[in-house]
């Protein structure tokens, strides 16, 4: 089933009071050892299974039928965005929403009326950005004066033409941000024009499979959840399967299309993709650049990183596939955008990183990662 994932503006106006809890729940995020005594069992479970325990940043809503009515539409998932003087500061993905005053009050006290901000809401996947809303606004459907007030919810029609036509908030808002155009995409129709490419892999274990199993390790050590092509989930690698160490089903939404599966490996974490890897183990060293053309084709505006993973020696000739014409044009961009990694590069990874690593993420395989450009 696929997510509808809803919107929320929220207006931090600015003030002394306002700019310390900013600093001190978003750009400070909160450890989960900390505040675990504030949960409840179920919460736990969900923030230690979800989301690994990881930090989270954490804002909330003083009580009021507007506010309470907004908060309580929100869902694992849903987008926040914050507006201040005009601008979007942050933008993030809601991990898990309490109404819990004794954690509202450790976060941020009470205000002048005696209230807290008890309707708290934790978040990943967060982005400090710097764009104006001006900018933003046409995407949304509303006229480029707008601004938002207090705490609300975009219109559902407005943020699924948004999210349908131009991929997640995320990547929107980064390449606002950088000033690249915003390329429009039908992801429906494309995915059903899309022919899925398959290639045949000997049943003995592979570098394929090697290369499938590292990844999904070191993904599991950087701390995010991975996912491989439900045909992969039964294989094994020196006696590990894979299916025990992966998602069992991938949560498509508008914005993330369920293209996305036919991937050999995808990092994701909450509802976003981190990053997707293509093991380029046939001899034309063609199809799996072709599976991350057609996801490029798919989700042109997205930034997360995706990588050929191939022998060191076929390195020249993933490139030249890369800069021949399908590939090369202002759409795709593929040779900005995917990274080359050798099989004996993972393999060090592999067997040099040690778990839960806080250096292993996509920031570092990206810059140990071979570019064209």
């Amino acid at each position: 089933m696929t997510k509808t994932r809803k919107i929320f503006f929220v207006v931090a106006s600015g003030g002394h009071d306002t700019d310390k809890h900013y600093h001190d729940t978003i750009e400070q995020k909160r450890a989960l050892s900390e505040i675990v005594r504030f949960f409840s069992e179920s919460e736990k479970t969900i923030l230690e299974k979800n989301y690994r325990g990881g930090p989270f940043a954490a804002w909330g809503a003083t009580p009021g039928p507007g506010n309470a009515r907004y908060w309580n539409n929100m869902e694992p998932g849903d987008y926040v965005l914050i507006y201040r003087a005009g601008r979007i500061i942050f933008a993030a993905e809601i991990a898990l929403k309490t109404h819990n005053q004794n954690l509202a009050k450790f976060f941020w006290n009470i205000d002048e009326k005696g209230e807290t901000w008890e309707y708290i809401y934790l978040m990943v996947n967060t982005e400090a950005v710097n764009v104006p809303l001006s900018k933003l606004n046409p995407f949304l459907g509303y006229s480029e004066n707008y601004f938002p007030r207090g705490f609300m919810a975009i219109e559902q029609e407005k943020a699924n033409a948004l999210l349908g036509s131009y991929g997640d908030v995320l990547s929107v808002l980064r390449q606002l941000e950088t000033g690249r155009e915003i390329e429009k995409v039908d992801i429906k129709k494309k995915e059903q024009d899309l022919e899925i490419v398959t290639e045949k892999i000997e049943r003995v274990p592979t570098e394929h499979d090697e290369m499938q199993w590292r990844l999904i390790r070191l993904g599991l050590r950087a701390q995010v959840d991975v996912w491989v092509p439900r045909n992969d989930q039964s294989k094994s690698y020196e006696g590990n399967i894979f299916r025990e160490h992966v998602l069992g089903e991938f949560q498509a939404s508008i914005d993330v299309p369920k293209y996305v599966e036919n991937i050999d490996v995808v990092w994701k974490y909450g509802y976003s993709i981190k990053s997707a890897f293509e093991i380029e183990h046939s001899t034309s060293v063609y199809s799996g650049i072709l599976r991350l053309s057609d996801l490029r084709a798919l989700t042109p505006n997205s930034v997360y990183p995706l990588f050929i993973v191939a022998d060191r020696e076929r390195k020249n000739k993933v490139f030249s596939e890369l800069k021949r014409p399908t590939f090369d044009n202002p759409y795709l961009r593929l040779k900005e955008v995917v990274g080359f990694l050798s099989y004996d590069k993972i393999r060090e990874f592999d067997e040099s990183i040690s778990s839960n690593d806080a250096n292993l993420n996509t920031d570092f395989l990206l810059k140990q990662s071979e570019r064209i450009i």
